[in-house]
């Protein structure tokens, strides 16, 4: 069995787990057996696992053990709520139930799903907090009188405590994890983190499957977990960024990558998986392995890549960015570049798709937002959040925009240019100089220069027949990357691993 690892299945699907979605597809068309490992437990699992079609291929560390009997029938939460309110004594107000005129019960729902229920004691303290799964209970919060957790108990079918996790008081009243307990046949075994429940994992998956291979898409999640594992499976770490901190091939690598070269060398990795020749190159040299595979994370089917898209609905000065609001993405500059294009042309727009990066409180889209609203462009320059399917987008678009300090493939550039849609992007590790045909299908430009970023736009609005010349080679650019181009390099790879 071929094993691909995340940390979880979102609704909000990252560009990691849709490149697992395609490998999926890729390995059912060469009869090979694969499944997704995700590592976090995830309430949201069936739903996204509907919505990416991933149903039955999902292997999660928790259900592993717990092995819950889900309830689908919606009806079921709302008959369990009532069963948990009603009890002797209390009195139910809404979802809660009251004693002596103080809230004793409270439960909480997601879109009509049972979510969690709060016990709390007389004083108004939570006590525990009890988390349902499609009408099973899957596991129990406690805490102490500082709302701080002090331990959390994942429940089998049976309702018997399978895996309990404690905590102990740390810096700024946060809980730190202190040990692991797994109740495994008919033993209790106790881990000092997740890295080592993690492993232990690992290990009872691939314990009888000497084919089995290990794919691993989520570095900070299972890299440490692999050398701490008792078989040996072949295990292959996949870079779905820059290896190094800056993107550059000779830059400090990553510190998280950083243990790799003694991995390889003790045999706790196979080798490496990157996004393009580049990044493989540059990878086999720094790591001096030559298990160093370029594989591209997606592909584009050839219905799409034979769709007849009208140049006609293109519109003129539509510009596009797909790409998460942080700081690596560079849309800074784009920003200004709009704005000082929309002086001279004012039919100009750019529309920005991707969520937003939380980190540090949002600091990076609410300085871009500072910019558009201090030079007024908030109605030519618009933040249009995550949407699942861009196919309308691309297809009306004159051009995709990418400015950002590195990349692990740019998967954006190659979507766009499969729905014919120019690609404009600054030359940088890794992708784009692999996915734009030069001057053919758009345009490469040098790194961090806003000046040739801005005249190549330019260009596009002086010269119709340039765009159209770039939106009727785009589909046949992005047909390096068809299902069968990228299948035969999965093919070459598990011949050689």
């Amino acid at each position: 069995m071929n094993y691909f690892i995340t940390s979880r299945e979102d609704i909000k699907t990252s560009a990691i787990e849709l490149a697992q979605v395609k490998r999926l597809q890729i390995f059912d068309y060469l009869h090979q057996p694969a499944k997704i490992v995700t590592m976090y437990y995830n309430f949201a699992h069936l739903d996204a696992e509907n919505k990416l079609g991933t149903s039955g291929r999902v292997i999660n560390l928790f259900q592993f053990y717990q092995r819950l009997p889900y309830h689908m029938d919606p009806g079921f939460d709302q008959s369990l709520i009532k069963q948990i309110l009603n009890v002797p004594g209390y009195q139910v107000k809404g979802n809660q139930a009251e004693r002596n005129g103080k809230v004793r019960i409270k439960v909480n729902q997601d879109n009509n799903r049972l979510y969690y229920v709060d016990y709390l004691d007389q004083y108004g303290f939570t006590d525990r907090r009890d988390y349902y799964d499609c009408g099973c209970k899957t596991y129990t919060e406690f805490f102490e009188d500082r709302a701080r957790l002090v331990c959390r108990q994942y429940y089998d079918q049976s309702g018997a405590v399978k895996i309990t996790y404690h905590y102990r008081g740390g810096q700024g009243n946060i809980p730190v994890l202190t040990l692991i307990q797994l109740v495994d046949q008919n033993q209790e075994l106790q881990f000092d983190n997740q890295n080592e429940f993690r492993a232990y994992f690992l290990d009872q998956l691939v314990a009888n499957d000497p084919d089995a291979l290990l794919i691993n898409d989520r570095s900070d999640v299972t890299l440490a977990a692999f050398r701490l594992m008792h078989t040996s499976p072949r295990r292959y770490q996949v870079f779905h960024s820059a290896f190094t901190q800056d993107g550059q091939s000779n830059s400090e690598i990553s510190p998280i990558y950083q243990p790799i070269n003694e991995m390889l060398n003790q045999g706790q990795l196979t080798g490496l998986i990157s996004s393009t020749k580049r990044e493989a190159m540059d990878a086999s040299r720094r790591f001096n392995t030559n298990m160093s595979f370029a594989i591209p994370v997606t592909f584009l089917s050839q219905t799409q890549l034979e769709k007849s898209i009208p140049p006609t609905q293109r519109q003129v000065g539509h510009f596009i960015a797909v790409a998460r609001l942080t700081k690596v993405k560079q849309l800074d500059q784009l920003i200004n570049v709009i704005i000082r294009l929309h002086e001279d042309f004012p039919k100009v727009q750019l529309d920005i798709y991707g969520y937003s990066d939380g980190w540090n409180n949002y600091q990076t889209v609410n300085e871009l937002k500072k910019i558009i609203n201090n030079q007024g462009a908030d109605h030519y320059i618009h933040f249009c959040g995550y949407q699942h399917d861009l196919t309308r987008v691309y297809e009306t678009a004159q051009a995709e925009i990418l400015t950002s300090q590195y990349e692990g493939f740019a998967m954006a550039l190659l979507e766009a240019q499969g729905h014919g849609c120019p690609a404009i992007s600054y030359d940088i590790n890794y992708g784009p100089t692999e996915i734009i045909d030069n001057n053919i299908s758009g345009e490469l430009i040098p790194a961090n220069d806003c000046d040739a970023l801005y005249q190549s736009l330019r260009q596009l609005l002086v010269d119709p027949e340039l765009s159209h010349r770039y939106t009727q080679n785009a589909q046949h650019a992005a047909a390096k990357f068809s299902l069968n181009e990228v299948a035969k390099k999965w093919q070459d790879f598990l011949k050689k691993a």
